[in-house]
């Protein structure tokens, strides 16, 4: 058994001692980047490969993969990427994120893990809204809600006014001898539309409608008051208390959360199936959500979905590997991770021959991966992560509390609109009425064809003494 082993190892002393060996690879910060020259490169990979080759005394040339493909087997067993490179024995070592699957296992070796991954969420840094008081008293309602609410207002005024002038029982009806109050001008369009704002504030009023379709109308108008007072009044209390103006506002700080919500679009990249191949619900919706809309929500490189994150300011979330995004965020203070890691995985070298693998892992112990992290992903910002951000003091999380809009309120418009139609209607039955009555029961006077005489019209009764007089 000694023998077996000396033997082995020193058939992996004369493999690997002073051999030149191919590492294919992909460009990506801060693991592997161009330092400038041509062929010379930098990054976490490269300082990993330049302590493993000293210890293991070899050199190595890096080979970008062209296409930046990882690697996946076709229905035919063929590799492509950095895999196929492996396999057809055109490479020795790929150095990347590369994860550590089943599937690759079958086909190449891996060394101990470099790196721990996982999805997580890159999202742009909530900004301090600015302390305005004035813009706080109209965030409880919609801006939809504002404009329908000064419609109504001028409408019911005007039915008012309009209904004032036709009902025979409203004030303007009133003879003028018997108006000791002035109150024949309490519906005029500008005392109806003073009627209108003084119910808004609760401030009272003079004089209400007399008619049945005036009081109906009014009375329908009031518990649409009632119903929005109400509302606004509860909403702004839940504003002014969840949602201080010196506090910042994340949208959301899970994969759950970010798909319950609608406001902030997400998505990853277009090629990257690891959300559809995850056994978590969640992330399954989140990917059928992602590839709804492909041309806004996916994108092809990671820098891409970063410069997205950055330029739409709160608009946009990339899902991607939480090494990039920590990067970009120790970077760039306008983003930030949230979310914990989903599904996590591991990254290591993969090698084309086992016992190459097997030395390089036993070397790994050596390679300070700490000092490496902490070297190729600075923090500048301080708050890279969530945890880090939701510490400082000017932060909150999001509160439950949003503008209510016209479906919220829905009831209380038709409500509103039931008052308006009703109060309409009666006040066109009341005309109706009052002047079938007038013409069935109010004498009408002529002038005689002699002209000294009044001529009541009335029935052969009452006509028959007229006609002897005659």
């Amino acid at each position: 058994m000694r023998v077996l082993c000396v033997c082995l190892c020193l058939d992996l002393v004369i493999f690997t001692w002073g051999r030149q060996l191919t590492v294919t690879s992909i460009l990506k910060p801060p693991l592997l980047m161009e330092s400038g020259s041509p062929g010379q490169y930098e990054g976490y990979i490269v300082d990993i490969l330049n302590s493993l080759a000293s210890q293991n005394n070899f050199t190595y040339s890096i080979v970008p993969e062209p296409d930046g493909v990882y690697g996946v087997k076709d229905d035919k067993g063929n590799w492509n990427g950095m895999m196929g490179k492996l396999v057809n024995k055109k490479a020795d070592l790929a150095a990347a994120d590369l994860t550590v699957s089943s599937t690759r296992r079958t086909a190449v070796s891996f060394t101990s893990p470099i790196l721990h991954g996982g999805k997580r969420i890159l999202v742009f840094t909530p900004q301090v809204p600015p302390h305005n008081g004035l813009v706080v008293l109209f965030e409880p309602f919609s801006g939809d809600v504002w404009v329908m609410l000064m419609v109504v207002c001028i409408i019911v005024g005007i039915l008012l006014t309009i209904i004032n002038r036709y009902s025979p029982s409203e004030w303007s009806k009133i003879p003028e001898a018997e108006d000791k109050t002035n109150s024949r001008e309490s519906f005029t369009i500008n005392n109806a539309l003073f009627f209108v704002h003084t119910t808004v504030t609760w401030q009272g009023f003079k004089e209400a409608p007399r008619s049945p379709g005036g009081r109906f109308l009014a009375s329908m108008w009031m518990s649409f008051v009632l119903f929005m007072i109400t509302a606004y009044i509860a909403n702004l209390a839940s504003f002014i208390i969840a949602r201080t103006p010196d506090k910042a506002i994340l949208p959301f700080k899970t994969f759950h959360q970010m798909e319950m919500q609608s406001e902030v679009a997400y998505g990853t990249k277009s090629w990257d199936t690891f959300l559809q191949r995850s056994k978590d619900p969640v992330l399954n919706r989140l990917d059928l959500i992602s590839r709804s809309d492909p041309d806004n929500n996916l994108f092809e490189t990671d820098q891409e979905g970063y410069e997205r994150v950055r330029d739409y300011q709160g608009s946009f979330a990339a899902i991607m590997e939480s090494h990039v995004a920590e990067y970009y965020a120790g970077r760039d203070c306008s983003v930030m991770v949230v979310g914990e890691k989903a599904e996590p995985t591991e990254q290591a070298i993969a090698c084309s021959n086992a016992s190459l693998c097997a030395e390089l892992s036993t070397s790994m112990n050596n390679v300070p991966l700490k000092e490496l992290r902490q070297k190729w992903w600075p923090n500048s910002c301080g708050t890279t992560l969530l945890s880090e951000f939701l510490n400082k003091p000017e932060v909150t999380l999001l509160t439950p509390a949003r503008p209510l809009n016209t479906i919220d309120l829905s009831i209380a418009f038709i409500l509103l609109l039931l008052g308006i139609i009703v109060g309409v209607l009666m006040m066109v039955i009341e005309v109706y009425i009052a002047r079938k009555k007038a013409q069935k029961e109010g004498p009408i006077k002529m002038k005689s064809t002699n002209g000294d005489k009044l001529v009541t019209e009335g029935t052969d009764e009452e006509k028959a003494p007229i006609a002897e007089e005659c």
